[in-house]
């Protein structure tokens, strides 16, 4: 940095820069602070460049433009002009039109000081061209200060919407599919009934485990528009994104994760990875904030929820060249890899007329092996062969028994489950407890080692750089511990749903006590998985696991 005296004699060829985003808006009102306008910002450098007695300022500026990130288009011309030499002094209404972004803050304001350019910020009264300056030592804490700033404004937006949430509003530039807005409230839903239809078919589909590929192809036979298709075709208005206005998988998918469709508000769905990013992705459930029984759903909770256990636990769907879903596709498991078994055929001709068709017929017969196996061969993992007919027979009579067993004695039965249930949850729910009281503690810990840390650093006189390095070292650990905690909550609250999902299983099992045929609708009701052992265990060992309620 330039020392005192040498600032009053050099020749300087100042540049003034200016910014605006929506960090500057009021979070009640939306309106943005007249006091930060770009016009203002740069009335008040253009006085204090003249009142210096300098050559007419360069001025640059970004409107609308986030202080996080640096790409931005009036910085980056300013920065190349310090570069290049064209100026040699910038000013700057505050600390915070720089940037929000305490490193990249850091960073850029070193890089333009090593190019020997001043940089002087009106409001701290910062310049500089003067080492001296009492507020220059402060400037880190001014970075960071301004970084703070954002992120309370960011969390304050947050607390507005949820807050929506929180009183059955719904909030959103473009209503849901399968709804419209009500017309005396326009943060109320009520159902679209020609769209909700739809939806519950997808839903339908989905509960007979078809892949996502599989429901957009049904749905693009029968010539139905896609969400935005249908908006457009509904508003009279050009579809500019919809491609042949067809369903996809992604617009299957983005019916069956919304939880909307059961009654529910749920806000961060999707967001930045921080308030710096700029590209907004898709969260994990457990970071959902769910405001449940809104409006009226389109279908029943158990429905969504069980769509929803089925992306966890079912996995890649395969069709067959028919587009045709077997009975257990996806659903066996190997019980040595862990690996799904998958599906293969052998083509026969009929030579005798037999229930499948009449002689010179060409049939099918179905079955399943390990992946493993298939792929690596039997030194990876041993062949894990079953036939479609004898797995069908087999859980056929299983799910015959169990449904007797229910309406023979279901008081019996229900405690039977339980027990599984408890067995299966109550070891997994205690330890999911205890590291969720270990994560808590800690929290609060990083809570009191910042603020000591920060109050060291201002009042105990040690280095600015020291706090900045502890601090970003609790705020990672804090970030991990928050998501261990959400993840944790959420396996919490999965265990602890026993009653609800005996009772569930109950009322299904009930409806089966005469099985005839087992497909593929009634095989995805009742089934989650099944574990196969290998061909060589004598006799086979087969596991059941039901819905709701396990291996019963």
């Amino acid at each position: 940095m330039m020392m005192a005296h040498e600032a009053d004699t050099k020749q300087w060829v100042p540049a003034i820069y200016g910014r605006l985003s929506d960090d500057d808006k009021d979070t009640k009102s939306g309106k943005r602070d007249v006091s930060l306008s770009i016009e203002h910002q740069i009335d008040i450098l253009k006085d204090y460049v003249t009142d210096k007695g300098w050559q007419e300022p360069e001025v640059f500026f970004d409107d609308d433009r986030t202080g996080t990130n640096f790409n931005r288009k009036g910085f980056q011309a300013m920065y190349a002009a310090a570069q290049s030499g064209a100026i040699n002094v910038i000013v700057i209404k505050d600390t915070s039109r720089f940037g929000r972004n305490w490193v990249e803050s850091g960073k850029y304001f070193q890089e333009i000081d090593e190019m020997g350019v001043r940089t002087i910020f009106v409001q701290e009264n910062i310049d500089t061209a003067d080492p001296k300056c009492p507020a220059l030592k402060m400037l880190p804490f001014y970075f960071i200060f301004a970084q703070w700033h954002s992120e309370t404004t960011s969390e304050k937006m947050r607390t507005v919407l949820n807050k929506q949430a929180e009183q059955g509003k719904y909030w959103g530039s473009k209503v849901l599919y399968g709804y419209v807005k009500d017309p005396d409230n326009k943060y109320k839903l009520i159902i679209d009934p020609t769209a909700a239809n739809v939806v519950r078919r997808i839903f339908d589909m989905r509960l007979q485990k078809l892949s996502y590929g599989a429901i957009a192809r049904a749905l693009n036979s029968e010539g139905l528009p896609s969400p935005s298709e249908y908006h457009a075709l509904k508003h009279n208005t050009k579809n500019k994104r919809s491609y042949n206005g067809n369903w996809s998988s992604d617009a299957v998918d983005r019916v069956l994760c919304n939880p909307a469709y059961c009654g529910d508000i749920a806000r961060n769905r999707s967001g930045k990875k921080d308030f710096k990013s700029l590209k907004a992705d898709r969260k994990p459930k457990e970071d959902w904030i769910v405001k449940e029984n809104m409006h009226e759903a389109i279908v029943s909770r158990e429905v969504f929820e069980k769509c929803a256990e089925m992306r966890i636990s079912t996995g890649r769907i395969r069709s067959t060249q028919q587009h045709e879903i077997r009975p257990f596709a996806s659903m066996l498991v190997c019980k040595d890899c862990t690996y799904k078994l998958v599906e293969s055929f052998t083509s026969y001709t009929l030579k005798t007329s037999c229930a499948t068709g009449e002689p010179g017929d060409r049939v099918r017969a179905y079955g399943y092996n390990c992946g493993t196996f298939n792929s690596k061969g039997k030194d990876a993992c041993p062949s894990h062969y079953v036939s479609e007919k004898e797995i069908v027979a087999i859980v056929s009579e299983h799910i015959r028994q169990t449904a007797g067993v229910v309406l023979q004695d279901e008081d019996a039965a229900r405690e039977h489950f339980y027990a599984i249930k408890s067995q299966s949850s109550g070891t997994q729910l205690n330890a999911d407890r205890n590291a969720l009281n270990r994560v808590n503690k800690r929290l609060g810990e990083l809570e009191k080692l910042t603020e000591a840390a920060f109050e060291k650093s201002v009042l105990g006189g040690e280095s600015s750089d020291t706090f900045v390095k502890l601090e970003r070292k609790y705020q990672a650990e804090k970030q991990e511990l928050i998501k261990q905690a959400k993840k944790l909550s959420a396996s919490i609250e999965k265990y602890s749903k026993t009653e609800n999902d005996v009772e569930m299983f109950i009322t299904l099992i009930k409806k089966y006590a005469d099985l005839t045929e087992l497909d593929r609708e009634t095989t995805a009701e009742l089934i989650d998985h099944i574990v196969i052992s290998a061909s060589t265990v004598k006799p086979r060992e087969i596991e059941i696991h039901y819905n709701f309620v396990g291996n019963a």
